[in-house]
């Protein structure tokens, strides 16, 4: 019965047809029309969103045609309804010819909404809306400079105020696609990137009472801001005049300062007054990884290895990240062996396989140690080869928990190995292939005999 009835409607939908819009239309004092012009317009208008629920949008074709050429001011649902029967058809289409017109159809929708529900939402969202299905529609042959060119104007129109949201995600892709596309448009890029983490932030700030928003809007920053990071158009000179004015006023933002010390981080921008600068006040306000290795930066600038010492422990310390505490303690380390300080760079390296126990650099690094202090362990200097094989330990463990490093640990044991105690000479000094041997001084480990 229901299918009955719904045939008769589209019946009387056919009977009513599709007129030229009546002469003197008025949208605004008469969005319905007069006299029978009305009855017609509540029936298709009626049918159309019966028909467009149910998903039904080729039977939603004939009563939308109908009140979008009659009565398009009588009802918003005719441009919300409008798109997705002709993306419908599109998407089940194979002419091409036939699918462009789709397509053109759909973008003219959005422009007859401005026209008479444009002052329902602003011009900025209803032209994000019709880039979204024009990007949906056209996939991979979208061009690029059509999306920059409607977004950047939405966006730019709206600033803090944009809606939805996301659009500012997606002008910046399609800026940075541009960019990568053609590196003369990289001030251009640099400048929407500047811009829109500005209207970001405000409509972050705009969003105190709305958490959801917010944090949807801080997820949107974070992918706009690794992206320009990824991007290649980012370098110190840039990121340091953009934020030269802005840590002062912020001193006691915490969010603001992360920013500034991940931003200026991300480009190995970490030496300079500005990076050291937002530490300070980072680590005053409250102590935070950030902030220590921030401070160990400047520390190891100015050659107080001491300090050094103390924030990158620190760091490691406060950081949640395991595997960032373990390189945290794998350059203090470093720091420890360009001291030629072994013992301490050693203790440093451990450490970092406590936070990572798959740090196989640490194991590499221990290895070197050990090799370097070969001639310094053992009065007679022929032992030297006990210590390489207890440094080819380290090396044998570094590539069975850390494949990406087993390259690097396989030559050292080919070089290493080559320093080995000959069989001749082992045998005068009492040893043989196999025996487990005692390695003094700093490195104070056994270690198994191996021959070359």
């Amino acid at each position: 019965m229901r299918k009955l009835l719904f045939t008769g409607f589209l019946a009387i939908a056919m009977i009513v047809g599709v007129n030229a819009q009546t002469a003197g239309y008025d949208h605004i004092k008469a969005p319905y029309g007069h006299g029978e012009d009305s009855i017609n317009c509540r029936v298709n208008l009626s049918l159309m969103q019966t028909a467009a629920k149910a998903e039904s949008f080729e039977g939603a074709l004939v009563p939308w045609t109908s009140v979008y050429e009659n009565c398009p001011g009588s009802s918003k649902n005719i441009y919300i309804y409008g798109p997705r029967i002709f993306k419908s058809l599109f998407e089940k289409e194979t002419d091409v010819a036939k699918k462009k017109e789709y397509l053109d159809k759909t973008m003219e929708i959005y422009d007859s909404r401005l026209k008479y529900f444009g002052n329902d939402d602003a011009e900025g969202t209803i032209l994000a809306f019709k880039t979204y299905d024009y990007m949906e529609m056209m996939g991979d042959q979208a061009d690029q400079n059509l999306i920059y060119s409607w977004l950047s104007k939405a966006v730019n129109d709206m600033e803090d105020q944009m809606y939805p949201l996301d659009a500012y995600s997606y002008l910046m892709v399609s800026s940075l696609t541009r960019y990568l596309n053609d590196n003369s448009v990289k001030d251009q890029y640099i400048t929407d990137y500047f811009n829109i983490v500005g209207y970001v932030d405000q409509a972050i700030a705009n969003s105190a009472d709305n958490q959801a928003n917010a944090e949807y809007l801080g997820m949107v920053k974070d992918g706009i801001v690794q992206g320009f990071v990824n991007s290649g158009a980012g370098d110190c000179k840039t990121l340091t005049e953009y934020y030269a004015d802005k840590v002062e006023p912020n001193k006691e933002n915490k969010d603001m300062l992360n920013e500034v010390i991940n931003a200026l981080g991300s480009v190995g921008c970490t030496d300079t007054d500005l990076y050291f600068t937002a530490a300070e006040y980072l680590h005053q306000l409250e102590p935070t990884a950030n902030a220590a290795i921030g401070l160990a930066n400047k520390a190891l600038r100015d050659k107080d290895f001491t300090t050094a010492v103390k924030y990158y422990t620190e760091a490691a310390n406060l950081e949640s990240d395991k595997n960032k505490s373990s390189d945290y303690m794998m350059q203090l380390a470093g720091i420890f062996s360009n001291q030629r300080n072994f013992a301490r760079a050693r203790q440093a390296a451990n450490e970092a396989l406590e936070f990572n126990p798959n740090n196989g650099d640490a194991y590499i690094l221990i290895g070197q140690l050990y090799a370097s202090s070969a001639n310094n362990i053992f009065s007679e200097t022929e032992k030297a080869g006990l210590v390489y094989c207890a440094a080819v330990d380290k090396l044998q463990r570094a590539r069975s928990v850390d494949p990406s490093v087993a390259a690097k640990a396989n030559s050292l044991i080919n070089s290493y190995s080559a320093a080995f105690l000959d069989t001749e000479t082992a045998f005068m000094m009492g040893y043989k292939a196999g025996d487990t041997v005692h390695i003094p001084g700093w490195i104070g480990e056994n270690t198994t005999v191996r021959l070359r």
